[in-house]
């Protein structure tokens, strides 16, 4: 009777609570973020968040980005950035990054910045071990806001690194980038002001030309701190204020202006072209004015605007589900742009090239929404679905993670128009008006959006035989006889059945067992199927599942292989049960599940997720999975379709060109290891997938799952029950093979000429045989991180060679215990050999003396703050309980954890330098640019 009257109670307060929030009423600021300006005009946002336990994220927010620069300082915003990084007043050099180093934080992970059109934003994620790290992390974002050092020894270092990054970033869509920008741009300085600017300018500009920008832009009145975190807020802000104060207000700086995008009446029509573009894509882009959300009616207008790109998305998607699909990826949405200006804007992915088809089919879309308008049943599955989103979301709103928070604070102090309100303000709001807005109401927005004024058409194009690339009046033309053609009203096929047809009947579990330690329980039924189930508190609204069973493709001969490669595809395609994937995607349009099948060479099974109130549902798919696999004729041709386009351009692309012949290489020109071409492609057989995919769901005995999340074992027990204990019984034992798939031995050194640009790229290739347990997958991750942060000290700072290099471990127990390490780098091909030099001289270092005592410092803090996030994470544990399953560890090891990261020491990463970085069994493979090429930096 309690809760009947606490319920009721707090049905009626709901009531109460969404009356008193009129349209004409002003969205208000969540009072329960400490907000505040220091008197130099510096903003503040303080939020206590407990997630993740002892972690603060720290972000400086500066309004100014790369639209704000001179003429002589294009490339001078990102530049400032850089310098942020290499010298500030109380962290001279390098001794910022070491410092965070040294507290367990990683550079590009915990560390990290960028620049963009208009803005720069700094953050670091700061352990609180104790108060002092949290002093140094403030100290660390003050001095960023106005004492960096800008040295010229080290601003002259830095051109290089900077130079690297824009090499990166060189090739066929950066070209057809600058060919369609001043387009969408249309006569504005954001035409002009691509961060990255001109190397022209970034090798050769004065030192006081750099910190002439610095000077004039950072400055307290355009910058905000973010801070939230496991932390009580009064004391931060007591600290904000002590730290911050002391920077001067700059009374004489520049006008911070805001740039718009000037207005077109004519629809402007790009056709960017390349001889080495890896895709062809339709972009439509309608510039409108930007969303302004002051009031709740304006909240409530964008609540229509997303009904109206969610219902559009349904219909592309619909396309892309044709056998003979006019485009195989289709997106819409309207969401703010940049400057003064939103966009509704549509991308689609052709087939075979065929961009003017494409194009018809989006125009011929927007133009059948905006005649005729949207249904009433699509209406109702577009409100689900967005309820849905918002009610997870205010779910989890107490289990939120404190970089999604900051990333909401920095965004309303750039855009005020931008408000935070709360996530329970937002529900609310969605409570009350989503129910109630009209089909009048949203197709009356599609005519809003969907406009000739403001428009450009944007197509990219591969140049290769074959290929005919339309000229922008033939594109406009299209464009205009699509708009004045008829076109039918959309006929939606409504969803009206039952997932099952019946209920299965429920077999007890046949044998049960908990683990106190680790707190989860383990299930066994007659049909041999086994449940591990942990329960968290991670997340109010996540169940995490697996189910995995030894044997995958690697049961199939080289004949089939490319049909057992793709199955799981193919059946995603094609639905499940009695649905297809069109009527199941409407099906679970107001339901929190996703479940994908997957083979792979060793195993096969299924990866999802859920809310708790619709685990019942994800059983029933699980179940379906096993009795009623289903693979159509038309999911294998869409999927086929989809496939084939993302790879008839492959070869064009010289990345991609570098990334086949690494993958053939590794494998010794192992033949199922061949890269995938339309022409294998081919060799797919429909009659054979459908039986493999039988096949593999065929024995639901051989499987083990794993659920981890907001899930109680004992309240749940009857569906198990229910949809995992009457799965049949199949006497059938199985397990992989070893196809023998090894990387060739001694030392392969190979070059990939291909493409113009002035870069290469290489990875050095480390493997060998190695014992699949705890230690020595620690070992190797905590050597692989010792050599990265020298890699990034002498290669990238010192050599100024490169902008990213690292290097990445992997260890493998099927079909054996195995270990890689690759090494990556992008650089000037002239310094190829150099680098890769360099990066052997600092392998063998630490082979021969290990670590130092910093470097060793460094990498035990490293390890145990990812240990201590992990633990907090549904997907470490699902991987857990899966290798302890699986007999890769024991159970106590992972409570054991730290134990084994404080036992790291000299020598046992001098042995395992020595072990894992073998100079007599290593594989380079470089991308060079193709000989005699002309192209110029």
């Amino acid at each position: 009777m309690k809760k009947l009257i606490l319920g009721i109670i707090s049905i009626l307060l709901s009531f109460s609570m969404f009356g008193q929030y009129e349209l004409n009423d002003e969205i208000p600021f969540d009072e329960s973020i400490t907000y505040g300006k220091l008197d130099n005009g510096l903003t503040y946002y303080i939020k206590s968040n407990p997630k993740p336990e002892n972690r603060a994220e720290l972000k400086l927010a500066v309004y100014a980005g790369s639209v704000l620069e001179d003429e002589e300082q294009r490339g001078l915003a990102h530049f400032c950035e850089h310098m942020a990084f290499n010298g500030t007043k109380n962290f001279p050099k390098h001794e910022l990054i070491n410092y965070l180093e040294s507290t367990g934080m990683e550079f590009g992970a915990d560390v990290n910045a960028y620049t963009s059109f208009d803005e720069t934003v700094y953050g670091i994620t700061v352990p609180l071990d104790d108060e002092e790290m949290l002093d140094k992390g403030l100290l660390v974002l003050h001095d960023w806001a106005h004492y960096v050092s800008f040295e010229p020894e080290e601003i002259d270092a830095e051109r290089g690194v900077i130079h690297e990054e824009w090499r990166m970033g060189q090739g066929a869509m950066d070209r057809m980038q600058r060919e369609f920008m001043p387009k969408i741009f249309y006569n504005s300085k954001y035409a002009e002001r691509l961060p990255i600017g001109l190397m022209d300018v970034v090798d050769n500009c004065k030192y006081e030309t750099l910190k002439r920008f610095y000077k004039e832009w950072y400055r307290p009145e355009v910058m905000a701190v973010v801070v939230v975190g496991d932390f009580d807020e009064q004391k931060i802000e007591a600290k904000i204020k002590e730290k911050f104060s002391d920077i001067p207000a700059n009374e004489d700086g520049r006008e911070r202006k805001q740039f718009d995008i000037p207005n077109h009446d004519e629809i402007l029509v790009s056709v960017a072209s390349d001889p080495e573009a890896p895709m062809s894509l339709v972009q439509l882009y309608t510039k409108h004015p930007i969303i302004n959300l002051e009031t709740v009616a304006d909240y409530r207008e964008q609540m229509v605007s997303h009904l109206v790109s969610t219902m559009l998305n349904d219909r592309l998607k619909e396309l892309t589900m044709q056998e003979e699909p006019p485009l195989v990826q289709g997106y819409a949405a309207h969401s703010n742009f940049i400057g003064t200006k939103s966009v509704f804007m549509g991308f689609g992915m052709p087939r075979n090239n065929d961009v003017q088809t494409a194009l018809k089919a989006m125009v011929r879309e927007n133009q059948r929404a905006k005649k005729h308008g949207f249904t009433e049943t699509e209406l109702e599955r577009a409100k689900s679905t967005l309820l849905k989103n918002m009610e997870k979301s205010y779910k989890e709103r107490n289990k939120r993670k404190s970089s999604s928070i900051v990333d909401e604070y920095k965004q309303h102090f750039m855009y005020p128009h931008d408000p935070v309100p709360g996530i329970e303000y937002e529900y609310e709001l969605y409570q009350k008006y989503l129910p109630g807005i009209t089909i009048d109401q949203v197709n009356n927005k599609i005519d809003e959006l969907i406009i000739d004024k403001n428009k450009v058409i944007v197509l990219i194009m591969p140049e290769k035989e074959g290929i005919e690339i339309p000229s922008e009046e033939e594109v406009l033309t299209v464009y205009k006889d699509v708009v004045n053609s008829e076109v039918e009203p959309y006929v939606d096929k409504v969803v009206d059945k039952p997932l099952l047809e019946e209920k299965p009947e429920a077999v007890g579990i046949a044998d049960e067992s908990v683990d106190k330690k680790l707190d989860y329980t383990e299930w066994e039924f007659d049909n041999g199927v086994k449940v591990i189930i942990k329960p968290t508190e991670f997340k109010d609204d996540e169940i995490l599942f697996k189910a995995v069973s030894p044997g995958g493709s690697s049961l199939y001969g080289q004949k089939d292989d490319i049909s057992a490669d793709i199955v799981a595809g193919v059946a995603s395609e094609s639905g499940i049960g009695n649905f297809d994937r069109m009527e199941m995607d409407k099906y679970l349009s107001d339901k929190n599940v996703q479940i994908r099948p997957y083979v792979n060479e060793t195993s096969e099974g299924l990866n999802g997720k859920c809310s708790p109130d619709d685990l019942e549902t994800m059983l029933k798919m699980i179940y379906l999975n096993f009795t009623k696999p289903r693979v159509t004729e038309s999911g294998f041709n869409t999927y086929i379709n989809k496939l084939e386009s993302q790879l008839e351009n492959k070869s064009l692309d010289p990345q991609s060109v570098w990334q086949d012949s690494i993958k053939a290489i590794m494998a010794n020109y192992h033949p199922r290891r061949r890269p995938l071409t339309p022409e294998i492609l081919s060799e797919a057989s429909f009659s054979k997938i459908r039986y493999i995919l039988k096949s593999r769901f065929g024995d639901p005995g051989n499987f083990t799952f794993y659920f981890v999340g907001n899930i109680n074992p004992e309240e749940v027990k009857e569906q198990f029950e229910t949809y995992l204990g009457s799965l049949p019984k199949v006497n059938r034992e199985e397990d992989f093979k070893d196809l023998g798939i090894e990387p060739p031995s001694g030392i392969v050194d190979k070059t990939v000429y291909k493409g113009t640009d002035p870069k290469s790229m290489v990875i050095i290739n480390f493997h060998g045989d190695m014992e699949y347990n705890l230690e020595n997958r620690l070992h190797l991750d905590a050597v692989s991180k010792v050599l990265s942060t020298k890699l990034l000290e002498e290669i990238r700072e010192k050599k100024s060679g490169v902008y990213t290099i690292g290097a990445y471990p992997d260890a493998r127990k099927e079909p054996k215990g195995q270990y890689r390490v690759t090494i990556f780098f992008s650089c000037d091909p002239e310094r190829m050999d150099e680098l890769t030099k360099g990066v052997f001289a600092e392998i063998e270092k630490i082979q021969k003396n290990g670590p130092t005592d910093t470097d060793l410092s460094k990498v035990i803090e490293k390890e145990k703050r990812a240990y201590e996030d992990n633990l907090q994470e549904n997907r470490y544990w699902l991987q857990k309980l899966e290798e302890i399953e699986e007999s890769s560890i024991k159970a106590n090891d992972v409570l054991k954890y730290e134990k084994y990261i404080n036992k790291l020491d000299n020598k046992t990463l001098k042995e395992a330098a020595n072990t894992f970085f073998s100079q007599k069994e290593y594989i380079r493979i470089a991308l060079k640019p193709e000989k005699g090429s002309q192209e110029k930096e």
